[in-house]
């Protein structure tokens, strides 16, 4: 940890501040720390100054964190699941962005009771078929019309 205003996941390093000069400073203390340990920055790797960041899934800016737009396009663009494996990874996916969808879980409700098993004793196959309702298709829309808000 170097201070406030520096995050470093693993051979990623952000930094951040509230004024120029403070970046600029911030940048400075990494570059020569990077320096007295003797390990060094590819430049064409490094961006900086920039007023905004795509990053894990992210876009972080002075607004704060929001989705990433290229994943938000992504859901709006997914088509019905047809298989469990296919429920699975849209749900995978927008559980990742929970935080951002109010009432995540009750939207997503219909679709996570598709997951469950059923009374036999065999694990459903991931190819399986989904028995697909009306409310699934309704749960569906309503976490792509909240993932566009």
């Amino acid at each position: 940890h170097l201070c406030r205003g520096v995050l470093v996941y693993l051979d990623d390093i952000l930094i951040f501040s509230k004024t120029i000069e403070e970046h600029i400073n911030l940048v400075r203390q990494v570059l020569q720390k990077h320096l007295a340990a003797k390990l060094y920055v590819k430049l064409p790797k490094c961006e900086f100054h920039k007023e905004s960041l795509d990053y894990l899934g992210y876009r972080i800016s002075s607004r704060g964190i929001e989705m990433d737009p290229r994943k938000v396009k992504a859901v709006l663009d997914w088509q019905p699941p047809r298989t469990r494996q296919q429920l699975q990874s849209f749900l995978g996916f927008a559980n990742f962005y929970r935080q951002f969808i109010p009432s995540f879980a009750e939207v997503a409700l219909p679709l996570t009771e598709l997951l469950k098993t059923g009374p036999s004793h065999s694990k459903p196959k991931p190819s399986q078929p989904l028995a697909w309702t009306m409310d699934c298709q309704r749960a569906f829309e309503t976490l792509k019309r909240l993932f566009a808000a």
